[in-house]
């Protein structure tokens, strides 16, 4: 593998370690029931993938679980109890002992980002807490136990979110299934679904031709690679680290390659 397709996998892919700054359980604000924000099976469009959601809140727990919509089956996301405050939604997902991990979400304009980037956020504030960004938070007797704060800790969250790629929210009546024949009609030239999967992943191609699909993990390492001629290609993912992995995508007849990030969730 030549030495800059690597530079550029290792730029856009995060790696694997597990974040250890978690949040000691506080007081959360009334629920938001982010079914009604978003509707309950809204359709994400991405420059690189294409995420089809089904939504539900549970009005006694305040919980929304997030599942992501496949052909014909529904793959739990995740499930947490959402916020708004000045400008972002907080999702909270409680985690063991009672510790919470939180991610922020900027939704406008019908455009979403950072949806789903719990496990990346809380790596990134794992090591700005590391770097000692916030001595004051830091819970006695346990260096990677914070108190959260949302005044102290907004500047961060809001510089995490615009990290984030732009989804455009194209939401779907509440009664109408979506599938991936509704993805197929997004507007989108190549794209992986579901994204994350857990079990299996689906490129869709634009149109009909020979191409070799290669499956990078997050240090580079060739993991997989499939020869397809239609317009669509289904691997297995099942058995794959949970992790963020890369796809690339060779044309027959043509130098240059398109890729995709695929997240891989159990």
């Amino acid at each position: 593998m030549r030495l800059l397709p690597l530079l550029l996998l290792l730029a856009l892919l995060t790696s694997c370690e597990e974040p250890t700054a978690t949040f000691e359980a506080f007081p959360l604000p009334r629920a938001v029931n982010m079914a009604r924000v978003l509707g309950p099976a809204p359709l994400l469009l991405g420059p690189q993938d294409t995420l089809a959601l089904r939504l539900h809140f549970d009005a006694a727990t305040g919980l929304t679980n997030f599942a992501v919509a496949g052909d014909s089956v529904l793959e739990d996301w995740f499930t947490a109890r959402a916020f708004r405050f000045r400008g972002l939604y907080y999702l909270v997902e409680e985690r063991e002992d009672a510790r919470y991990r939180v991610h922020a979400v900027r939704i406008r304009r019908g455009c979403v980002q950072g949806l789903g980037t719990g496990y990346r956020q809380m790596l990134a504030l794992s090591q700005a807490a590391w770097q000692g960004r916030w001595p004051h938070l830091l819970t006695d007797g346990d260096s990677m136990r914070l108190r959260f704060n949302r005044q102290q800790l907004r500047p961060f969250y809001t510089d995490e979110v615009a990290h984030f790629d732009t989804y455009r929210l194209a939401a779907t009546p509440g009664d109408q299934a979506v599938t991936l024949g509704l993805a197929l009609r997004a507007p989108q030239p190549m794209s992986v679904y579901p994204n994350p999967a857990g079990t299996a992943a689906t490129v869709l191609f634009q149109d009909t031709a020979a191409r070799q699909v290669q499956l990078y993990d997050e240090r580079g390492r060739l993991v997989q690679s499939y020869p397809t001629a239609t317009n669509q290609l289904t691997f297995p993912v099942a058995n794959l680290p949970a992790g963020a992995y890369l796809i690339r995508i060779l044309s027959a007849g043509k130098s240059s390659t398109a890729t995709l990030r695929l997240a891989v969730a159990h």
